[in-house]
């Protein structure tokens, strides 16, 4: 995960399977990135990322995208592309350097 991190340019990423552990999910700033192959499993995992510790500025951005990144990843999972690109790119326009925000083409 700690490779993810760096690939992704995020400060923290957690499985899906410590997603599902967290009894407060709501209480914390948390977006799904995609699913991903991780070294030593078997499968591909869903990764997440934890953004509570990002600036204000970055994680206020986060926030107020957080509907329209969802939306961009559920279409481009459903293989629509240039919606879903549409989508990250207003994204992208609403904060600054925020990585993840370009997913892996296939």
């Amino acid at each position: 995960m700690e490779g993810l991190t760096k690939n992704y340019g995020v400060a923290l990423l957690i499985t899906d399977q410590t997603y599902s552990r967290l009894t407060q999910r709501e209480s914390y700033a948390i977006r799904r990135i995609e699913k991903v192959k991780v070294k030593g499993k078997s499968e591909a995992v869903t990764v997440y990322e934890v953004f509570d510790a990002d600036s204000e500025e970055m994680k206020a951005g986060k926030l107020a995208t957080l509907g329209r990144f969802t939306e961009a990843l559920s279409l481009y999972d459903a293989g629509k592309f240039a919606e879903s690109a549409q989508l990250f790119q207003e994204c992208v326009a609403q904060i600054y350097g925020d990585r993840p925000q370009r997913p892996h083409h296939p």
